[in-house]
């Protein structure tokens, strides 16, 4: 039996404004490091002690997988696939301005998730890098996988694995420091577990 626990990152300050971070190199906030510090010691009561821990190389996620790297004493290896999902032109800029200067884009990007602006990393693309990522690190890992990346392209990558369709929400975005477990069966077909589960909020965010 393989598991894989997917983690989202903790909180940053693009987070609590609504901005869409992506690419971009965005750090934890003060709360998203206490975030961390919680989630670490609850998520170790739950992996094997021979855990694999595989993380996105933007620090928000990187930073998040070391604090429970410090708990289990293993060390986190970074894996670019596991990277958030690339937004292109709308990085950084408020709900707002989106909706001001792209608002068709916006309309489709509700409708099914893949406006036609620059930059923007369509879902089949990041389902594709993501679930390579996890079947490479599930056959390697002895006992439990557990990846830190982002909420976009960790609900993606989910549904990847399990086969959804990616035109609809079938899974809504983990919260900062959740975490969602899947589950390969003898059949080697994966399970959704657990979605969007973790210790206590601080702040509502978590």
């Amino acid at each position: 039996m393989t598991r894989i626990f997917v983690v989202r990152h903790g909180e940053t300050e693009w987070n609590v404004k609504g901005l869409l971070q992506g690419s971009s190199e965005v750090p934890l906030s003060h709360v998203g490091r206490a975030q961390a510090a919680r989630m670490a010691p609850a998520l170790a009561n739950l992996v094997s002690p021979n855990a694999v821990l595989v993380s996105s190389p933007l620090s928000r996620a990187h930073d998040t997988g070391l604090a429970l790297g410090e708990v289990l004493g293993l060390p986190v290896v970074v894996d670019e696939r596991l990277r958030e999902r690339a937004y292109g032109v709308w990085e950084g800029i408020t709900p707002e301005a989106r909706l001001a200067d792209w608002p068709q884009e916006v309309a489709e990007w509700h409708a099914h998730g893949n406006p036609h602006i620059e930059g923007f990393e369509v879902h089949d693309v990041v389902a594709a890098r993501m679930v390579a990522a996890f079947h490479e690190w599930a056959a390697r890992a002895p006992g439990d996988l557990v990846v830190f990346s982002h909420g976009s392209s960790a609900r993606i990558g989910i549904m990847g694995l399990l086969g959804l369709s990616l035109e609809h929400r079938t899974l809504g975005n983990l919260g900062n420091t959740r975490w969602s477990v899947v589950e390969r069966g003898v059949s080697g077909g994966w399970t959704l577990q657990r979605h969007n589960v973790g210790v206590d909020p601080l702040r509502g965010a978590a």
